[in-house]
């Protein structure tokens, strides 16, 4: 084969080869929050957050596993108050699980209280999230499919 019949051959195989192959592409969705240096209140792992969380059933217990995480806490003109935007429960149709909801070992409710001193504020602090499913002594969970959300609001103490 001539060097021309060669270079022709070799054009029309690659093009060939490109009409069959299909483009490639992804689409990557960012999000990106940057606090205030002065206030803010936020998971040290932030993956989890929109995320449903699964407490797990012990058999052997009756109870169901509580929820540990970690935040990441500032304020520097003062304390952090929190509180629960809504009773925190799971439910399953009629019946329904209370949850304890702790900030900083701190239990919530309804009503603002304070989470983290002004002292403790002043510096950036990791204070630890709990949320602890209740169950009433000498009585079980009854059976079923429960979910629910827990609402927290948290605010600068000036």
């Amino acid at each position: 084969m001539t060097f021309i019949k060669t270079t022709l051959f070799a054009l029309v195989a690659a093009a060939s080869f490109q009409a069959f192959a299909a483009p490639i592409s992804h689409t990557i969705t960012l999000e990106a929050t940057v606090p205030t240096s002065d206030f803010y209140v936020l998971p040290k792992d932030s993956t989890w957050i929109n995320q449903t969380q699964v407490l797990s059933y012990s058999p052997y217990t009756g109870d169901l596993s509580k929820l540990t995480k970690q935040f990441d806490v500032k304020n520097t003109a003062g304390a952090i108050t929190g509180k629960l935007l809504a009773p925190a429960t799971l439910s399953s149709g009629s019946a329904s699980i209370p949850l304890t909801v702790k900030f900083n070992s701190i239990t919530l409710s309804t009503t603002d209280a304070s989470v983290v001193t002004q002292a403790a504020a002043a510096a950036a602090s990791t204070v630890n999230l709990e949320i602890i499913p209740v169950r009433q002594a000498g009585t079980s969970h009854t059976p079923g499919n429960y979910s629910g959300n827990v609402q927290l609001s948290f605010d600068a103490a000036i």
